[in-house]
């Protein structure tokens, strides 16, 4: 339960900041198409509960950093100096999400074995263009 709500968190919040292609396969029906062993199963899910606290951090810090943008944004008149450190601030936030997350993709990433990853590939959702994944390169 904790790890779909973690994933509903991640997509939910931050689906701008992620990394091409990142999706939460994890808790969705692709991984049990997968065949993923216990041992594997295991691993995935004390990743995910070792990121979690992490995210949370970043997630907190990055609405922080929206609402003072968006304080920023709405003074008469609007201080440039504090409007741009603001958006510093903001972009700095994004960027720790999404090397959080990619960091994270990366080691879940190594516990599949080649042919579940390209299973996992020819899985993943549609692309925002409403395309499914090219499944002619896998």
């Amino acid at each position: 339960m904790r790890v779909l709500v973690l994933a509903v968190f991640l997509c939910g919040s931050a689906c701008a900041q992620l990394p091409k292609g990142f999706y939460a396969w994890w808790s969705s029906p692709v991984a049990e198409g997968l065949n993923l062993s216990n041992d594997q199963r295991r691993d995935i899910r004390q990743t995910i509960k070792e990121y979690r606290p992490r995210l949370l951090e970043i997630r907190a810090s990055l609405e922080r950093a929206e609402l003072d943008l968006e304080t920023q944004f709405n003074q008469s008149p609007v201080d440039t100096k504090k409007a741009g450190e603001a958006i510093e601030k903001l972009a700095a936030a994004r960027a720790d999400l999404t090397r959080t997350l990619s960091l994270m993709s990366l080691k879940l990433r190594t516990f599949l074995t080649a042919q579940q990853w390209e299973e996992l590939q020819r899985k993943r959702p549609l692309r925002g263009d409403g395309k499914q994944a090219d499944q002619s390169t896998h």
